[in-house]
Parts: C-alpha cells; sequence; structure tokens
C-alpha cells in the first residue's frame, strides 16, 4: 500500500477461510476490508507472500441468522499492539460490540458471523488482532447525505432506523452513538445499524458507557454529564434524542439546532435545555414529522418519547413502508483515503468512530454539517481524548477532556491549547463544577461572574440576553473561557516578559490592559503566574510546547 493505514492487511492475506481483498475505510486504530471465502482452506492464515503459517482462532458470532455470504467485511482492532492504557480502551470497546452481536439477533443489526483472534508474529502489526467478519455493506446514511441532501427514501429509511433502535431497547441494550455514519445500507435497500462500541446493557433504567458520544447527537442532560468510575450513565432517552437529530437532518438537509459548527449546536442545545432558547424546527421539516420530531427533542429526558411510542408514531407517518428502500451511494474507494487521523490525539478516536466501528463512508470523511476540524464530532474514549495535546496520567478529570480539548481547537490560536486551559482550571477552581464563591461572585469551574460570562455565552460574539443564573454547566463555563482567551491574546502587547501562554492565563484572572501596562505579569499575580506555569508544564504531553 502507497497510503498510510491504520492496520495494514496486505491483499491476499488470509484469516480462517477469508482472503483480504479491497480495503473499505480507514481510522486511526482500525481498518475495514473486503474479503472472500476461500474453498477447502484448513484454517491456516498465511501472510501474502510469506510461506510462514500462523493460526486463527474463531469464535461463532451467533448473529448470522442464515446462510454466511462468500463475501463479507473484515473489521481489524489491533488488539495485540500499543500502549497499555490504549489497549485497555481499545478491548474495552471491541469487547462491548462482540457481546452485543453475539447475543442480539435482529434483522436491523449488522450481523457478525464470527470472531477471529490472528497469531502472525511476523506481522507485528497484525499479531493479537481481533477480527469481526462482518456484513458488507453498500454504504452508509452518512454517504448518501452527503451525496443526496434530503433523500427521497428518507422516511423509509428512517422507519428501519427506528425498528433497530426498537430492537435495541427492547433487548435490554442502549446504542450510545446513533448517527448517519452508524447507519448502514445494504445491496438491497435494506437498514442496518452498526458500530456498538459505545452500547451499553441497561441494569433496570441506566446503563454505563465509558465514552463520549457525538456531540450533534447527544441530549442536553449528557453535554455536562460527568463520567464516574463505571462510566457515563446513560438512558434510551438518549438514543431517542439523538433518532430526532438524525430525522431532522435526514429530512430538511439541516440540524434542528442552530450553528454552523459543532461547538456552536451545542451551545444551542444547552441554551435551549436552560429554556432561554425555544426549539425552532425547520419549516422544510414535514408536518407528519413535526410532532414526532418535536417529541425526541424535549428539554429533559422525563418528557422525551419512548421507543414503543415513537416506533408506532413513524410506523403510522410512513404508513408501514418499512421495507427495503432504494437508494443510489457512490461506493468507497477501492484504496485507502488520504485523510487519515495520526498520533495519539487520534487514538481511540477513529477506532470507535463510524461505519463498522472505524471508518468513515463519506469521501471527505466527516458527518454531514460538521466542522473542518478533525476530531470535532467523533466518538471518543473520554480518558485518553487528545493524549498528545493534553497529558492523560495527570489529574484532568476524564470528564472534561473533551471540552477542554475541543474548547482549544474552536480557538485556533497556538498559544491557547487544552494544557492552558486545564491548567487554569485547575488554579481557579481545581476542577470543581460547583465552587461557589459569593464573596467575589464567582462560580462554576471557570470561576465566572455572571455580569461578565454574559458576554462570552455565544460563539457568534453576541452577549447573552439577559445575565445568566449560577449554576454554571462546565459544558457553559469551558467554551466560554475559551471565547475570552481567544479574544484576550492578539491584544497582549509584542514584547511582553515571560511566557505569552501564562500572560494570557494573568489576563484571564485580571485583564490583558493590566498585563501590558505592567510589561508582564503584575506584582500581585506572581503566585497565580507561577502556578499556572507549573501545571501548564505538568500537563504538557513531552515533545509538546
Amino acid at each position: 500500500m502507497t497510503e498510510p493505514y491504520a492496520v495494514p492487511v496486505p491483499r491476499g492475506y488470509r484469516v480462517g477461510v477469508w482472503e483480504v481483498r479491497e480495503p473499505i475505510a480507514t481510522g486511526a486504530f482500525g481498518s475495514v476490508y473486503e474479503a472472500r471465502r476461500t474453498r477447502g482452506d484448513d484454517g491456516t492464515v498465511r501472510g501474502a507472500g510469506t510461506g510462514s503459517p500462523s493460526r486463527a482462532s474463531g469464535a461463532d458470532g451467533g448473529g448470522a441468522g442464515g446462510e454466511v455470504p462468500d463475501t463479507v467485511a473484515l473489521k481489524f482492532l489491533p488488539t495485540g499492539t500499543g500502549t497499555p492504557r490504549q489497549l485497555s480502551h481499545l478491548r474495552d470497546l471491541a469487547e462491548r460490540e462482540v457481546e452485543l452481536l453475539r447475543r442480539l439477533r435482529r434483522p436491523r443489526l449488522i450481523r457478525m458471523y464470527e470472531t477471529l483472534t490472528v497469531d502472525d508474529p511476523g506481522r507485528p502489526r497484525l499479531d493479537g488482532a481481533t477480527v469481526l467478519v462482518l456484513e458488507r455493506a453498500e454504504g452508509s446514511l452518512s454517504a448518501l447525505l452527503s451525496a443526496t441532501p434530503r433523500p427521497p427514501t428518507g422516511p423509509a429509511l428512517l422507519a428501519q432506523v427506528c425498528e433497530g433502535l426498537h430492537q435495541l431497547h427492547r433487548a435490554g441494550w442502549v446504542h450510545g452513538d446513533l448517527k448517519p455514519a452508524n447507519v448502514l445500507l445494504m445491496a438491497d435497500g435494506s437498514v442496518r445499524l452498526a458500530d456498538f462500541n459505545m452500547a451499553a446493557e441497561l441494569e433496570g433504567t441506566h446503563a454505563y458507557t465509558p465514552a463520549f458520544s457525538t456531540p450533534d447527537y447527544t441530549p442536553p442532560e449528557l453535554l455536562w454529564a460527568e463520567i464516574g468510575e463505571r462510566g457515563r450513565r446513560i438512558r434510551p432517552s438518549a438514543d431517542v434524542w439523538a433518532f430526532g437529530v438524525l430525522a431532522h437532518l435526514v429530512l430538511t438537509g439541516s440540524f434542528p439546532l442552530p450553528g454552523g459548527t459543532p461547538t456552536a449546536r451545542r451551545d444551542a442545545a444547552i441554551a435551549y435545555a436552560r429554556g432561554t432558547h425555544e426549539l425552532r424546527l425547520s419549516p422544510e421539516l414535514p408536518s407528519a414529522w413535526r410532532e414526532i420530531v418535536g417529541a425526541c427533542l424535549t428539554r429533559t429526558h422525563a418528557d422525551r418519547t419512548g421507543t414503543d411510542a415513537l416506533l408506532r408514531r413513524v410506523t403510522s407517518v410512513t404508513g408501514g413502508a418499512s421495507g427495503p428502500a432504494r437508494f443510489s451511494v457512490r461506493r468507497p474507494r477501492a484504496r485507502p483515503r488520504r485523510r487519515v487521523l495520526g498520533g495519539a490525539a487520534a487514538g481511540l478516536v477513529a477506532l470507535a468512530a463510524l461505519g463498522y466501528g472505524v471508518l468513515r463512508w463519506a469521501d471527505d470523511g466527516r458527518e454531514p454539517g460538521a466542522g473542518p476540524r478533525p476530531g470535532g464530532t467523533a466518538s471518543v474514549a473520554a480518558a485518553s481524548y487528545g493524549a498528545s495535546e493534553l497529558r492523560t496520567d495527570r489529574d484532568v478529570p476524564p470528564a472534561y477532556r473533551l471540552l477542554i480539548v475541543e474548547t482549544a481547537h474552536d480557538c485556533g490560536h497556538e498559544e491557547v491549547g487544552p494544557a492552558l486551559i486545564a491548567a487554569i482550571l485547575k488554579v481557579e477552581s481545581d476542577f470543581d463544577p460547583d465552587l461557589a464563591d459569593p464573596a467575589k461572585d464567582e462560580y462554576g469551574i471557570a470561576r465566572w461572574t455572571p455580569s461578565v460570562l454574559r458576554w462570552w455565552m455565544n460563539e457568534d460574539g453576541t452577549p447573552g440576553e439577559t445575565v445568566p443564573q449560577p449554576p454554571f454547566p462546565p459544558a457553559e463555563s469551558v467554551p466560554a473561557m475559551g471565547r475570552y482567551l481567544c479574544w484576550i491574546t492578539p491584544r497582549l502587547d509584542a514584547g511582553l516578559r515571560g511566557d505569552r501562554r501564562v500572560l494570557i492565563a494573568v489576563s484571564y484572572r485580571t485583564s490583558y490592559k493590566k498585563v501590558n501596562d505592567a510589561g508582564g505579569v503584575p506584582p500581585k499575580y506572581r503566585d497565580y503566574a507561577d502556578r499556572v506555569a507549573h501545571h501548564l508544564k505538568e500537563y504538557t504531553p513531552r515533545g509538546g510546547k
């Protein structure tokens, strides 16, 4: 292969009875290939052209529900290589998907025929890899929407997606990351839900998932949810919210919450949940679907429609026509795509990302409507998110890593990096989201004064209509901090004494004018500056700035 590929598997490599053919797509930690059955094979695995035998151990997936076809998709997860931290997350996510697919046999879920483990010491990148043998899809809803916004088959496709959710929930599972890229389209026009790395089995009313899901499809109550020892608590209502967003996107070509970027839409979701903004569905949304989408996108999970009622409504609107739908979608290119997430920062972003769990089908590698920033909308293991920019072995709470890294990316100034934001939060509040200091009129993880926060609440630079009242959730406070730091940075004079990043932090605590007047850190804030500098160094990965 001439281009980078997360798990390079040569054409002709044999795993069990399968021979690898064309690459489908890749992410940073996993790759999917088309494979064809070889006849008369004795189970031996041979690397193409090597002649050195090794073995692949297999386990019946239990999800085939019929004869295994001659052409499948092989999903390679490098569970035998990587750092201990990466392997821990990788194996956990792989085990979640395998467990669900082994136990559930549902027509709207992607089928897993078997799992294999590669034993090939001569190929370190493949040795120990877990291989999922899956149905071969024709494409994804993400690719379809990129090629044909508002596809005429949209209602029929949505009916099948709803059936898939209903099957999952009735079986006691939550998907946890429903979005267009995780809806696969088969050659006959039928739909399969895929990517169950975030899926979790219900324990009563809740399940626990270790990762953040895609912000555009995450309900407001989970945007600022903390992650405990068992992960983040999630309900089936999270999937219902995601379905509402998905339906609005499929039927109108736009997201239901305003904003040109995922961050702006996240802020809009928070404002909606707080009651400061109303939900204004697109006038392009067909009238029959307005009630359905509105019932999915309620401010609180308690008011959200249940999956049983949702399926009845969708079936009624579509006339029960939930069979295969005709669609036209470009097949993925045979060669690997050029844009491959790289480095530790990509890490598990791509593993749990899209389609079969490791790939994007659309040519540009992004969700419909997503911003251009790498990592902006992908699913992610919380504890390792942004590892190349923010150390994972320090005291930055996993619950806030996504917010911190995303906020830094939104700024675009090199000086305002994740390590700086984390260092400021550490010094300001020790990451306490419930901080309250009435004597100084400062609240929350970023110690906002309400009258000041008002000016930095909106991404478009306009102040909030009213002065916000505490408590201020981290999902509101941290992005506002980023916007303020980004505004400060170009206003600091050139030639000031000291680390410019520390000067930005001191300006946050006092003002950029006082820092400029002092020619550096004012004497009153030297202790503050020293503490920020200490944590900035502590949180910056080796080799970083």
